[in-house]
């Protein structure tokens, strides 16, 4: 079975939210836990009531059994979100520094352990989806300003970038092979000579 063409030239999103998985994050244990040496990581001494910070995928497995909260990321607050979305719109040739994977933690937070935030979760999500859209809007109008050697689009997180990515291949490809197209011509007019006119 092969992949559907949209997936051809970029990550699934499951497969962005995997990776994210690997951000380090709060957590406060409600056991005690010995540390643990696994393959790629190592798990903290764990103790009860005091922030630790762990894999988040650790710290969902640790919320699934009820073992500890997770403590909701600063950037993931109605104030921080209200000032990146305020900047998106005033500042549109420039996209707010946000955190890497901010798409898929806040997703994966909401999903998992709204619970623990201390802040209304629809609220945050509603934010987050404006922020997304306004994002989204700026990076397509970026698009429009491509050439074929260069583009411009800091701070786009690792789930932007990929879902621009199969539209942005496809625009680079056009633009290259038209660079392309253009220096050959000129190198056919330059072989042929100048052209003279018989008056």
């Amino acid at each position: 079975m092969s992949l559907p063409k949209k997936y051809k030239n970029t990550f699934l999103p499951s497969e962005v939210e995997f990776q994210a998985e690997d951000q380090p994050i709060l957590i406060i244990p409600r056991y005690a836990l010995k540390d643990r040496q696994l393959i790629g990581t190592s798990i903290p001494v764990l103790k009860p009531m005091k922030r630790a910070e762990v894999p988040l995928w650790l710290g969902f497995i640790l919320k699934q059994q009820d073992r500890c909260n997770i403590v909701t990321p600063s950037w993931l607050s109605i104030n921080f979100l209200k000032k990146a979305y305020q900047e998106e719109v005033t500042y549109t040739t420039r996209f707010f520094r946000m955190p890497w994977n901010w798409l898929e933690i806040s997703k994966m937070i909401l999903d998992k352990a709204s619970d623990d935030m201390t802040e209304p979760p629809h609220q945050i999500r509603a934010l987050i989806q404006d922020l997304r859209e306004v994002r989204l809007i700026k990076a397509r109008r970026g698009l429009k300003e491509l050439n074929e050697s260069y583009m411009q689009l800091d701070n786009l997180s690792l789930m932007e970038i990929n879902e621009l990515r199969p539209m942005v291949v496809g625009v680079m490809d056009q633009l290259r092979k038209l660079q392309v197209g253009t220096n050959e011509d000129e190198e056919v007019s330059d072989e042929e000579g100048p052209l003279s006119y018989d008056i």
